[in-house]
Order: C-alpha cells, then sequence, then structure tokens
C-alpha cells in the first residue's frame, strides 16, 4: 500500500496501523514482503490468543480474532466519529426482525404445504443444501434454522463491522480508554470472537494474578516491540502495570451480552 513518508510521531503511528490494516484486510494476497510478515504475524498471535481463551472452534477464532485486530488498527489510523450510517443499521434492524420471525415460524407451522413449498424454493435458489424441502412437519423447518444461521452470521458481520467503525455502540462499554486507542474495540472484538468460539478471556484484579486477557495483551505488545514496523502499534496497549482492569471487566460483560 503505498502512502508518503510519515514525519511525525502521530504520522508514523497511522501509518503502521493502515500497513497493518491493509495486510489483514488482504490477507496478503498482494506483492508485499512487508504486508505478508505482517500476516503472518497476525496469524500467530491468534494462534497465541486462541490457546489463551481455550476456544473449541479454533478455525473459526481465527478468522473473527483477525476481525478484532483489524478493527483496532482501523480505530487507531481513523479514530471513531460516531457518524450515523442509516443504512447499515437497517440492515441489521431487518435482519434480526427476520430471524425472529423465522423462530416464530418453526414454533407455529400449521400447514405442511406451505414448509416443503419453501424449503424447495430455498433450497433451489439460494443453495442451503441438499433436502432442505423434505422437512416434515413433526421434525420441524428444516430450512428454517439453517436460513436463521446464515442471518445471524450476516448480523455477526455487520456487528463487527459497525463497532470497529463506531457506527455502533455496545451498550455504552466501547468509550474510548485513555491514552490506548482502539484498545476498547480490540477487547470487545477479542471476546467476542471467543465467545462465538467455545471460549472466554479473563481479567483478574487480584494483585500479582493474571487474567488470560491481560496476558494475551502483554504478548501482543512485546512481539510488537520486536518487528521494525509495530513499535509505535505496541505503544498503543498498555505496559504491564498500567492495565484499567475494571474497564477491561466490563468490555468483557458487554461482549458476552452481544452473542
Amino acid at each position: 500500500m503505498l502512502t508518503k513518508a510519515p514525519k511525525t510521531k502521530h504520522e508514523q503511528l497511522v501509518a503502521a496501523a493502515q500497513s497493518f490494516w491493509w495486510a489483514l484486510w488482504s490477507r496478503a494476497q498482494v506483492d508485499d514482503d512487508i504486508a505478508a510478515e505482517q500476516y503472518r504475524f497476525a496469524k500467530y498471535v491468534c494462534e497465541r490468543f486462541a490457546e489463551y481463551a481455550n476456544v473449541i472452534d479454533a478455525v473459526r477464532f481465527s478468522l473473527t480474532s483477525e476481525n478484532a485486530l483489524s478493527n483496532w488498527a482501523m480505530a487507531i489510523s481513523h479514530p471513531k466519529s460516531h457518524r450515523h450510517h442509516p443504512l447499515l443499521h437497517r440492515m441489521r434492524r431487518d435482519a434480526k426482525s427476520l430471524r425472529r420471525q423465522l423462530a416464530a415460524f418453526e414454533t407455529e407451522l400449521q400447514i405442511d404445504e406451505i414448509n416443503f413449498a419453501l424449503g424447495l424454493a430455498l433450497g433451489a435458489k439460494l443453495e442451503l443444501g441438499a433436502g432442505l424441502g423434505r422437512a416434515k412437519l413433526g421434525e420441524g423447518a428444516d430450512w428454517s434454522p439453517k436460513l436463521r444461521k446464515t442471518i445471524s452470521r450476516l448480523i455477526d458481520g455487520l456487528d463487527d463491522v459497525m463497532i470497529g467503525r463506531g457506527f455502533l455502540r455496545a451498550r455504552g462499554a466501547l468509550s474510548e480508554i485513555d491514552g490506548y486507542p482502539g484498545l476498547a474495540v480490540l477487547i470487545f472484538g477479542l471476546e467476542r470472537a471467543a465467545q462465538r468460539a467455545g471460549g472466554k478471556f479473563t481479567a483478574h484484579r487480584k494483585h500479582g494474578e493474571k487474567g488470560t486477557l491481560i496476558r494475551a495483551l502483554e504478548e501482543l505488545r512485546s512481539r510488537l516491540v520486536l518487528t521494525d514496523w509495530g513499535v509505535s502499534l505496541a505503544d498503543c496497549l498498555p505496559s504491564p502495570d498500567k492495565h484499567p482492569i475494571t474497564k477491561y471487566e466490563r468490555i468483557i460483560r458487554a461482549a458476552r451480552a452481544a452473542v
């Protein structure tokens, strides 16, 4: 990604964040040695995050934790302006409404022919899988849960994009942590990723005891310091004795409620 040479310390930070975001967004599918190095770095730290969070579905966590790192980089390079994005909000609202209606449909089926016809139509047009039209009334609508799961993934993706870019606030939990741009977005995203993959992070207050979230953040910070491109990004993470644990706990609770 071509950018002009940064001059000030802030410009260097923004350039580093944009470069890291580009590597994650492109998944290093470009002829760029730095992007390839940054993406390998991200893959490794996400594997370490998976261990700290003790996830069940490592593949899913890998993808969603990469999104969390990407949103962190975006939040650093483009501080949240709390703009309202009506199209995304409407899409999210309508998707949630359709998901609720599908759940109601599954419990109130009265005409098996309707279920059969809808299943055949959706199976053919949306390619949700073979046999979606063969659900029997007594077994429930087989196509509907599959479609509802797809819609849930759409909602999750919208949430990630909107939270990462400041269009959506997670019940007030994502106010910035002073001195650490994007940190709230990163913590929220990592905990959501862990929850979706069957794991969780912890944040302990007890003196001398570190929760898994703190250990993950400190590993990320220490590894960024060792790179040629990530030192300024490391400064956006707290040093070992500066973690605002109370804020971490609030963000983790909000992330768990949002899953």
